[in-house]
C-alpha cells in the first residue's frame, strides 16, 4: 500500500471506532441502570476494533515512518500508547459488569471514551497527516454524525 492508501485506510478505521464511541455515549444517555448486557457488549465490540485496528496500525507505520527522513522511529511511542488504551478499556468493560454505582460505570465508562477520542485526534494530526502520507481528500470528513 502506498503512504496515502494506509492514510486512507486508518482515517477509515477511526472512523469505525468513533462510530462505536458513539454507540457506547448513546447507551450512557440512554438512562439504563446496571446491569447493562448492551453497554458491555457495545464495549467489548469497541475494544476488539481498537486491538485490531492497533494492530493494523503499527504494522502499517513502523515501515512507513521509518523511511521518513527527520522522522524518530515511533514504535516506542505508539506502544506504549496502545497498550495504555488497552489496558484502560479493559478496566470499563470490568467496571460496567461489575460495579453496581451506575455513576460511577458512567464516568469511567465517559473518561475512557474522551481519552481514546483525544488519542485518535493526537495521531489524525501527528502520525496521519497530509504533509506526512500524502494527499489530502479535504478536510476531515471521515467523523461520524450526531
Amino acid at each position: 500500500m502506498t503512504p496515502s492508501e494506509v492514510r486512507a485506510a486508518l482515517l477509515g478505521e477511526h472512523f469505525e471506532l468513533r462510530r462505536l464511541v458513539e454507540e457506547g455515549r448513546a447507551i450512557l444517555r440512554s438512562g439504563q441502570k446496571p446491569p447493562r448486557p448492551d453497554l458491555r457488549a457495545a464495549i467489548d465490540r469497541l475494544a476488539d476494533s481498537l486491538l485490531e485496528h492497533s494492530r493494523h496500525e503499527e504494522a502499517a507505520l513502523r515501515e512507513i515512518l521509518g523511511t521518513v527522513q527527520g522522522r524518530k522511529h515511533p514504535d516506542a511511542v505508539m506502544d506504549e500508547a496502545h497498550v495504555a488504551e488497552h489496558a484502560r478499556l479493559a478496566g470499563v468493560v470490568r467496571a460496567a459488569v461489575e460495579d453496581p454505582a451506575s455513576l460511577a460505570v458512567d464516568e469511567r465508562v465517559g473518561n475512557v471514551l474522551d481519552a481514546l477520542e483525544d488519542h485518535m485526534d493526537h495521531e489524525e494530526e501527528v502520525l496521519l497527516g497530509v504533509d506526512l502520507l500524502g494527499e489530502d481528500n479535504g478536510p476531515n470528513t471521515l467523523r461520524p454524525g450526531p
